[in-house]
């Protein structure tokens, strides 16, 4: 059996056949070695003799050693200018990777854009929320991408948030609604807003540059005039160019706080006059009726009511010379209590007033204890059993001072 044949049945390779291998790729190796010889050069400086004689010398070297491998003889005297696009990524990439505060940033873009787009719900809302612009996950190598990524939270930073509350608020993913409100807490923040107005200005000059640079019809000249005027722009930005991202940055925090507390104010108008019930001694009967009107229709659903306003008005008008002018109205439900079922227009709008949450430090706590009460250990615990463990961990200033001996007396009575 011949050589070749035999080697066709081998499992492994012959000595000969990895002998022709490593010559082949020897070969190789060499031919690309005689083309970077003769394409890259140092430049040579005419004034020195010595130096001018050395590198003719090389580059009859570089030839001789290019015929013997059969290549032509071309001279080595050529320039091999880096691509200045490439060159700008390498800038952008070095100051965003060895920045902490930048890595912090574009690891919290990434993060709001995998929160949404891991579920086609979340992407619902907030494609609802967000009608210009949807967040994009940025690129390694390609820094328009990051671009695209920064300027979708710069022009809608209200309303990713308001999407975010969303999430927060409907979704059944306790993991969802954790991250959805640790992002809300991070891009509310003032060193974020600043670092998104500052990332964007200087992204987008560099990017209007980079593309410049990338068109196949651009000379050196051209180039070089867009590359010093970019440094030209980054200095005088590092000079005046903060303060005025500052400025923006103002603008959008205070723009991002209005949107989050104008259901605040919306509350403010419908129940502000019933926060001191007292004082309305004053107020005129006309605008007494008004606001009642206002807070019956807010307080409706199509057939169904909670409060009438014309039965609240009379209910006001009597109640007002019962308390005192700087009674709270907390301490009015109180005396609410005493009196009976007098005034039942007035007990139901204190009561939504009063339990219209404030903030949301108490349900975030909530949440936190749920996730440390139902483990993946207790993936099958029941809905009954796991509200009662929930509020005995919330409450458990009251739970701890409970006798335990007078429960069980209790329980055994029954």
């Amino acid at each position: 059996m011949a050589g070749r044949e035999r080697d066709m049945f081998r499992k492994y390779e012959s000595g000969s056949a990895k002998r022709q291998k490593k010559r082949k790729n020897e070969e190789f190796i060499n031919k690309q070695r005689g083309s970077i010889n003769r394409f890259i050069s140092l430049k040579r400086d005419d004034s020195d003799g010595d130096k001018s004689l050395k590198s003719d010398n090389n580059d009859e070297e570089n030839n001789l050693k290019s015929n013997k491998e059969g290549e032509s003889n071309i001279n080595s005297r050529a320039f091999f200018t880096p691509c200045t696009a490439h060159s700008l990524n390498l800038v952008l990439c070095d100051a965003a990777k060895n920045s902490l505060r930048a890595i912090t940033f574009f690891g919290i873009l990434r993060r709001v854009y995998t929160l949404f787009s891991a579920s086609v719900s979340r992407w619902d809302i907030l494609k609802s929320n967000c009608k210009q612009f949807t967040v994009k996950q940025w690129s390694e190598t390609r820094w328009e991408s990051r671009l695209n990524s920064v300027k979708a939270l710069r022009f809608q930073l209200p309303f990713i948030m308001n999407a975010l509350e969303e999430v927060s608020d409907d979704t059944n993913d306790l993991v969802a609604r954790s991250e959805a409100l640790s992002l809300l807490k991070e891009i509310s923040s003032y060193e974020f807003i600043l670092s998104l107005i500052i990332w964007y200005d200087i992204l987008m000059e560099t990017n209007i540059v980079s593309k410049s640079l990338q068109n196949h019809n651009m000379d050196i000249c051209v180039s070089t005039k867009l590359v010093f005027g970019l440094l030209e722009y980054l200095k005088n930005y590092r000079e005046i160019g903060y303060e005025s991202a500052k400025i923006k940055s103002n603008e959008l925090a205070i723009k991002s706080l209005d949107k989050r507390f104008k259901q605040l104010e919306s509350y403010s108008n419908n129940f502000g006059f019933l926060y001191h019930i007292g004082k309305l001694k004053d107020m005129q009967d006309d605008e007494l009726m008004k606001c009642c009107k206002d807070l019956h229709l807010v307080l409706s659903d199509e057939s169904s009511k909670d409060i009438d306003g014309q039965d609240l008005f009379a209910e006001i008008v009597i109640f007002r010379t019962l308390v005192d002018e700087e009674v709270t109205p907390l301490q009015a439900l109180a005396e609410l209590k005493k009196i009976g079922g007098s005034f039942p227009n007035i007990t139901i709008s204190l009561r939504i007033m009063l339990t219209i949450p404030v903030a949301s430090a108490c349900a975030e706590r909530s949440f936190s204890k749920l996730k440390i009460i139902k483990s993946y250990l207790r993936n099958s615990i029941g809905q009954d059993k796991l509200s009662d463990l929930a509020l005995l961990s919330i409450e458990q200033e009251k739970s701890k001072s409970i006798n335990y001996e007078e429960v069980i007396n209790a329980f055994a009575q029954k």
